[in-house]
């Protein structure tokens, strides 16, 4: 199958609104390739980071130990870890691209991609109940801990999303 008009699409997402389903479901009915979280390990390997460290700061997102991750830092003048991470992930993002048709989850792929490739940007987003079930049925995630993963979650991505954009997330 080839895509009309787009060479990519890309998929910013609400916290357990599904956005990373259908993006695996659209890899199966269009045959293209979906890339998700293999993107930031790729750039963790890459930047020298382990995984475990950057999985940790994405899970996490409090101001104190990202505060203390952007103080990491390699050799004189090297981006702080959270810009190099990110301007690998940039460098990820439009190689696959260049290199085929494909679907990207999340990482501001859409606004990566604005001048480089054709995308169609999607946004997802559901009722908050909807959300909340999903979290508990398909996450796992008690009852009682439901709302709190997910404001964190979304808020971690919308400042994910600012910090390295400029632009609302949602």
């Amino acid at each position: 199958f080839i895509m009309p008009a787009f060479h990519s699409i890309t998929i910013e997402r609400q916290y357990a609104s599904g956005g990373s389903e259908i993006g695996k479901l659209l890899e199966e009915i269009l045959g293209i390739p979906c890339h998700d979280h293999d993107i930031l390990e790729k750039a963790a390997d890459n930047c020298g980071v382990p995984k475990d460290m950057v999985e940790y700061a994405e899970e996490t997102s409090t101001n104190i130990f990202l505060f203390g991750l952007s103080m990491l830092k390699g050799e004189k003048d090297e981006l702080p870890v959270p810009e190099k991470i990110f301007a690998e992930e940039t460098k990820i993002i439009t190689d696959i691209v260049k290199k085929e048709n494909s679907i990207i989850v999340g990482r501001c792929a859409g606004y990566i991609l604005k001048n480089i490739v054709r995308s169609l940007n999607v946004y997802i987003y559901s009722d908050y109940e909807k959300r909340f079930d999903r979290a508990i049925n398909v996450y796992g995630i008690s009852d009682e801990e439901a709302e709190d993963v997910i404001k964190k979650f979304d808020k971690k991505r919308s400042d994910f999303y600012h910090a390295n954009t400029k632009r609302k997330w949602s």
